[in-house]
């Protein structure tokens, strides 16, 4: 049988936390409560003091669906037999949905054999054992459901509110700024503020949001995830490093805030208690001016406008594609290990690294990979490695052939094929026969006919003997195994010089291609394939 566990379940939504706000807390203080409250209930109740407990936490997790990380490895573990009871503070931090909910308490848990407790509710489901637990827990479900959208409405409203005034709404501060005592208003960050201003200094002498991103670079001035990093804030890089690059430039360039204005309502959620958010209207975004000092000038910031979209008039000969090209997303830098971007210049697609066009000491590859070159490079790599893999399963296989045939012939050669089938056929047969001596053994035995020691002595043979067979037939069956990879080998060999690439192909056997520079590729095979290079 198989262990099993008690899970005491604890959730928490952000808006209710206080982790957020006091960076040395590991976790809230409602979850702590929950947790006494719950040992309390096992404790009095002198509830499974033979079973461990497994303690599941969701902190900062609405209860409005089950997509939360917690509640999902549980729900695994209870699909897998391994959870005999779930314990929670009350029924809303299960969740608030009374559909989903319902569904749970009702059909799937007592299916399952799952105990479930809500301490606060009073609700234990043995005590409602063959029936749903009455009308009172799904009215109660339906008004925790009704809750958490009325609540999601108040902070829309309140947010509207808030918008309005001219408050910062973002989680986080844009480049430049900082957030003041009262989190609501922006304080301009000294440093952070002359990058900026140099940002906007090289725009309006008519760098091109390129040319800009490469001067960044070469002066050493951190990227906005840099500072922030630097900052101890929540804020990863890849591989702890960044670069400038022009969308970088383009999203200071033509940031509004930094003439002190304030815009809030460009992403809204499409409704109450939902997690689908769309870009607002231009008409439904909200301006407030002078709610935080400026950075730059209206000036400065208009001829910096002025300056992007000449640029961008004049550029156009090439451009980023995120779709199409078998080998997108596989092509990787040597360096930074970052995604080649597959960019259409005049009739060829190419691959780039982004961080070599702006970052030019980063060591990174900085050409241009043709995308026809890159794919002839990889199927012929492909072919090299499946034309090994052919040899190796052929040669096996025919090894293998011949020395069974050998044995199989007493040290003559024989034709083995039609042998083999017969042979199999005839061991079948005898493994049957076998089955039909044991149940006669054992009728005789029933009916006294035969003593018990010569039951035994004679079943330990039949035993004996019906493994040697079952044994033969197993070797039988990896020898036409191997002589099957032997002959897929053959006409494998004669496939590949026809064989093209494909994405399928791609996903199947490749990992990553590394690019290290011209004619310098490095293929990373998947599973049991090991790396090799094309030079």
């Amino acid at each position: 049988m198989k262990e099993q566990f008690v899970a005491e379940y604890l959730r928490l939504s952000m808006e209710d936390g206080d982790v957020v706000s006091d960076s040395d807390k590991e976790e809230s203080d409602s979850i702590r409560h929950q947790r006494e409250l719950i040992t309390r209930h096992l404790y009095e109740g002198n509830l499974y003091p033979d079973i461990q407990i497994l303690e599941f936490v969701d902190d900062g997790y609405s209860g409005t669906n089950f997509e939360r990380p917690a509640v999902k490895r549980m729900l695994s573990m209870v699909r897998e037999g391994k959870i005999c009871c779930i314990i929670v503070k009350d029924i809303s931090r299960f969740g608030r949905n009374y559909l989903e909910v319902g569904d749970y308490l009702e059909q799937i848990l007592p299916f399952m054999g799952v105990r479930f407790i809500a301490v606060g509710d009073g609700y234990d489901s043995n005590d409602y054992e063959g029936t749903t637990g009455g009308i009172e827990i799904a009215f109660r479900s339906f008004l925790y459901d009704l809750y958490s959208k009325d609540l999601s409405v108040k902070v829309r409203s309140a947010l509207e509110i808030r918008r309005k005034r001219g408050d910062f709404i973002g989680p986080r501060p844009p480049f430049g700024y900082r957030f003041s005592e009262n989190k609501k208003v922006l304080a301009v960050d000294e440093v952070a503020a002359k990058y900026v201003k140099r940002v906007f200094e090289l725009a309006c002498k008519g760098y091109s949001t390129g040319r800009i991103a490469v001067k960044l670079n070469e002066e050493k001035i951190p990227t906005p995830g840099q500072y922030k990093n630097r900052e101890k804030t929540q804020y990863h890089l890849l591989n702890g490093e960044g670069y400038w690059n022009r969308n970088m430039v383009l999203k200071i360039l033509e940031n509004k805030v930094y003439l002190g204005i304030v815009v809030n309502g460009k992403c809204k959620v499409t409704k109450a208690g939902g997690k689908q958010f769309k870009r607002g209207a231009d008409e439904e975004q909200v301006c407030v001016s002078g709610r935080h000092e400026a950075i730059i000038t209206e000036q400065e910031f208009l001829e910096a406008s002025e300056v992007i979209k000449f640029r961008g008039c004049q550029r156009g000969k090439e451009h980023k594609e995120k779709q199409g090209g078998i080998l997108l997303g596989k092509l990787l830098c040597g360096n930074c290990k970052r995604s080649l971007n597959r960019i259409v210049c005049t009739k060829v697609p190419c691959f780039i690294c982004g961080r070599a066009r702006y970052d030019k000491g980063s060591g990174c590859f900085d050409g241009r990979l043709k995308e026809p070159e890159a794919e002839e490079a990889v199927l012929t790599n492909i072919r090299r490695r499946l034309e090994e893999k052919c040899k190796e399963q052929s040669g096996r296989a025919e090894s293998d052939k011949e020395r069974g045939m050998w044995e199989r012939s007493g040290g003559s050669l024989k034709p083995g094929g039609v042998q083999t089938k017969s042979k199999g056929a005839l061991l079948e047969k005898k493994l049957d026969a076998l089955k039909i001596e044991k149940q006669y053994l054992y009728e005789q035995l029933k009916m006294k006919k035969l003593e018990k020691d010569d039951y035994l002595h004679k079943m330990e043979d039949l035993r004996a003997e019906e493994q040697r067979i079952g044994e033969e037939i197993r070797k039988m069956e990896e020898e036409r195994i191997r002589e099957e990879e032997g002959r897929e080998g053959e006409i494998g060999k004669q496939e590949l010089g026809e064989m093209k690439l494909s994405r399928e192909l791609v996903e199947e056997m490749i990992e990553a291609v590394y690019v290290w520079g011209e004619g310098e590729v490095e293929v990373v095979w998947k599973e049991n394939m090991k790396n090799s290079k094309i030079c």
